[in-house]
């Protein structure tokens, strides 16, 4: 299958193509909606982002943009609403067992496909034998249900807060808990109404489809709702402005693309294996990868600060955590709405100054479809990603 030219791929949980336009609508609409949005949490919770600034100035850790610090409680506002009370039901030893079976996954990779089935097991069991708490509000039992499902970049940056917490005292922490679930609940309106047409497919998908994946690894990452969707396309639009300037100004740049834009599956692929990930070799014209390939060649022919070189890995940043030979890099991460704003987090905790650019639509068989469907990316904005102009206030809230 082409797919270069998917224009009407089915589309299983979301889809940057509603209405029959090309992604571009999409992303001058989430560029409009991130603004409005940002001014209205400035307006809203304005004073805790400079209080939360001043501890971080005076615990001497480095300063982030107060858009990064409003996207933060609201993700933190949207973590609890949606996840709060499974957290705080979790059972501690269990907790605990899935933290050891992503350690054993980690340090046996051969292991990977035993552990997730375990994982998955595991996981189902737990709810099950919940323990009966239904409180929703508390942070570091949320930070370790993170821990447990793999989130662990998550948990560590939403934990800086819970350390800003600790310092106030137990009302005021209320307080600031039920602000951040307010935050919450206004983007989920604001948000349906701006970005629902794109994720109109979630709702079938998580009450019909994602039941039946319940023993799964994965169960959690699945059964998002469209509050998280739209929570991730806003974290991608304003970590891409946070982290812009650092990324232009790095030597080298590197496109990251997952497995499920390839044309062919992966026993038919010719892409070359590198410790850095899987390298094209052009077996089909018609598949994404080939094409992005090409482009990032093309361009360096032209121009070589403006080329860029692919590689294909499926969701992990650690093969840059040593980037000897590679040079100063900045990275283009592609991947789907629900990963792609904590691949940026990810990056930043390598030190790589990282852009996200999103799928357009999900297929991938590790997560969305028994079979797959070959995914594709605005081969436009991509560019514009990985364009030199450099926006003035790129850091401002």
């Amino acid at each position: 299958m082409d797919n270069s030219i998917s224009k009407h791929a089915r589309v299983i949980t979301y889809s940057l193509r509603a209405d029959g336009h090309d992604a571009a609508v999409y992303y001058q609409t989430i560029a409009n909606f991130t603004d409005k949005w940002l001014e209205s949490a400035k307006n809203a919770v304005g004073d805790m982002l400079a209080d939360f600034r001043a501890f971080r100035q005076q615990a001497g850790l480095s300063a982030r943009s107060d858009a990064e610090y409003a996207f933060e409680l609201l993700a933190l506002g949207v973590l609890l609403h949606e996840h709060g009370a499974d957290a705080a039901s979790l059972p501690g030893w269990l907790a605990n067992t899935q933290k050891i079976l992503l350690r054993i996954q980690d340090r046996f990779p051969k292991l990977e496909e035993t552990i997730k089935f375990c994982r998955g097991w595991v996981g189902w069991f737990g709810k099950k034998l919940k323990t009966g708490r239904s409180e929703y509000g508390d942070v570091n039992r949320l930070l370790t249900w993170l821990r447990s499902i793999g989130n662990s970049t998550q948990a560590d940056r939403l934990s800086q807060w819970q350390d800003y917490f600790d310092t106030l005292d137990r009302r005021a922490v209320w307080h600031k808990i039920v602000r951040s679930l307010a935050l919450a609940e206004t983007f989920a309106e604001t948000s349906r109404q701006a970005l629902g047409i794109y994720t109109e497919g979630v709702e079938h998908f998580v009450s019909e489809i994602a039941p039946t994946y319940r023993q799964r690894y994965d169960s959690e990452l699945i059964s998002r709702s469209r509050l998280e969707y739209h929570l991730g396309m806003l974290g991608t639009e304003i970590l891409n402005r946070a982290y812009r300037e650092r990324f232009l100004t790095a030597g080298r740049k590197i496109v990251i693309v997952p497995p499920c834009m390839r044309a062919q599956p992966e026993e038919k692929c010719k892409a070359k294996l590198t410790p850095f990930g899987a390298q094209c070799q052009a077996c089909t014209p018609g598949c994404r990868v080939h094409q992005i390939t090409k482009l990032g060649e093309k361009r360096r022919k032209t121009s070589p600060e403006s080329g860029f070189d692919v590689f294909i890995i499926p969701d992990e940043l650690r093969v840059f955590g040593s980037r000897a030979g590679m040079g100063d890099i900045g990275v283009v991460g592609i991947s789907c709405v629900l990963t792609n704003w904590s691949g940026g987090w990810d990056a930043d905790t390598l030190g790589l100054p990282a852009q996200g650019m999103l799928l357009d639509y999900v297929g991938c068989t590790y997560h969305w479809d028994e079979n797959g469907i070959p995914t594709d990316t605005n081969l436009k904005k991509l560019l514009e990603i990985v364009s030199t102009l450099i926006p003035t206030d790129s850091n401002q809230m």
